[in-house]
């Protein structure tokens, strides 16, 4: 993500500065420790929706259930779009720490910030910034006496003074806010270049070198990271170290070589896993999975941790394409009014597998009142593992 030279130099409509979440200007974690203040937590960054925002002890609900209930003292819901965190009344004044993937920053122009007296808002920052310039100037130009003169400017004052302390504490938190962006940048980013030789070699080949650029010299196999002012070893691996085998060690440990060897034919198994956290609603569910290997579906497995009244019937479904989806099953896997599990009266019709197909859940009843349903296909690999 580029940066401004000054957070506070932009014109007058809302600034925004994302990063684009690519590996050169990848999204940062953050860890944001605040204040619960009238039921909400206002984050530092805007955070990234697919990582998600992540509180210990705490579930975070989806747009449709804030706006259907209130929420409960163990939930929460996240506003993706302003970085805003909701909780429930009771934990009013408590202090969380708040896990997630800062996207970047919005910025707001002095005319968009209002001042409030009593209920009612009665003029922006700007508006009383530029009054009480025009306040100052209209008394040095009509004032004939000083004192009188004084004694003016001091009530222009001390009707800015609370725009003031404002302006003055939205300044101090974009500094912070520019720091932190700029210190997270300059310590964490890789940019990876390609290798080179010796590493007398990294001067010749990079002779202007950015901040987070990293190279491997092959002949140690050490990496190197340029932090502004030097290039500065971060670790070592690859080069001319040797392979291992049962008698030495190498790029790995004998004692690992020998267990890799030994491995049984389960890593050859992979499992989709779908989570659909509290209420399941009727139709496609989010998200798709595409996978990525050749093999062949031996088990389904669905659960839930809430029992519904009612029964929960679920179509796995498989395409190549996005728009022709088949069942993977005979019957839709049911998990039974009153149960946690399904009961395994379906059978898998669609168990070829191939690189690229992609699966989805499909719920054909509105009725479901059960909640954190849980679904794991168990697929066995065609590859095997050499040895």
């Amino acid at each position: 993500m580029s940066l401004p030279i000054n957070y506070l130099e932009f014109n007058n409509p809302i600034h925004i500065v994302w990063r684009k979440g690519t590996p050169n200007d990848p999204f940062i974690d953050r860890l944001d420790i605040a204040r619960i203040v009238n039921q909400r937590v206002f984050l530092l960054e805007i955070p990234d929706e697919l990582y998600r925002v992540r509180i210990t002890g705490m579930i975070e609900i989806n747009y449709e259930a804030f706006i259907k209930k209130n929420l409960d003292k163990n939930e929460f819901y996240v506003d993706y779009t302003n970085g805003f965190v909701y909780f429930h009344a009771a934990r009013e004044a408590e202090t969380v720490s708040v896990v997630y993937k800062g996207r970047g920053l919005i910025l707001y122009p002095s005319s968009r910030i209002v001042h409030y007296d009593s209920m009612d808002s009665t003029e922006t920052l700007y508006e009383i910034i530029e009054k009480s310039k025009s306040q100052v100037l209209e008394l040095i130009d009509r004032t004939e006496n000083y004192e009188e003169y004084l004694n003016r400017l001091v009530i222009a004052i001390n009707n800015s003074n609370h725009a003031t302390d404002q302006a003055l504490l939205a300044s101090q938190k974009a500094k912070d806010a520019t720091e932190l962006v700029k210190d997270a940048y300059e310590t964490t980013v890789l940019i990876y270049q390609p290798y080179v030789h010796t590493y007398d070699d990294i001067a010749k080949k990079f002779p202007y070198p950015e901040t987070g650029w990293t190279t491997q010299v092959f002949d140690t196999g050490i990496r190197f990271r340029w932090n502004g002012k030097e290039w500065v070893p971060i670790d070592a691996l690859g080069g001319n170290v040797p392979l291992a085998n049962e008698l030495i060690n190498g790029l790995m440990s004998k004692e690992h070589y020998t267990k890799l060897k030994e491995i049984t034919q389960f890593v050859n198994e992979k499992t989709m896993v779908f989570i659909i956290p509290k209420d399941i609603l009727q139709g496609n569910q989010d998200p798709h999975i595409v996978f990525d290997w050749d093999g062949e579906i031996t088990e389904i497995k669905a659960s839930i941790s809430f029992k519904g009244s009612q029964p929960t019937p679920i179509h796995i479904q498989k395409s190549t394409d996005f728009n022709h989806w088949v069942d993977i099953t005979d019957n839709p896997v049911m998990i039974a009014a009153g149960s946690y599990f399904d009961n395994k009266a379906h059978t898998i019709t669609e168990t070829k597998v191939q690189r690229g197909n992609i699966f989805r859940l499909h719920i054909p009843s509105f009725s479901v009142d059960a909640q954190n349903l849980s679904v794991n296909i168990k697929i066995m690999l065609n590859d095997s593992l050499s040895t």
